[in-house]
Parts: structure tokens; sequence; C-alpha cells
């Protein structure tokens, strides 16, 4: 249900914690997500790293 996008404190109200930290305890984020925002970061850094490295070309002729 968390990863629904229901706040915590209504799973908390559902679940009958008294406490939202017992509650976060018991939420875990899926795999599947973890996988995805790996995958875009490494993209990101892919992109972001051929962008500030110049060409071959263009390094030959600063020397």
């Amino acid at each position: 249900m968390a990863d629904a996008g229901i706040p915590l404190h209504v799973l908390q109200d559902i679940l009958g914690h008294a406490s939202v930290e017992t509650t976060r305890a018991y939420v875990h984020p899926d795999d599947r997500h973890l996988a995805s925002a790996a995958e875009q970061a490494n993209a990101f850094l892919a992109r972001s790293s051929k962008a500030s490295r110049p060409s071959r070309r263009e390094a030959s002729r600063s020397l």
C-alpha cells in the first residue's frame, strides 16, 4: 500500500499502530523501484560524464 502512495499516517491508522515508527518499520521499498532508480541514476551519470569530457579532437587541439 505504501508503494501505491498511501501516506504513512493513513497506513498507521489502518494497521492500528500507536506509533508511526512501528508502521515505518514494516514498510519496505519494492526492489523493482530500487532497480529502476539505479538504472536512472546510471543513465544520468553516463550522460553527465560524456557531456563533461572533451572529445579526442578537442583534447588534441588544446595541446
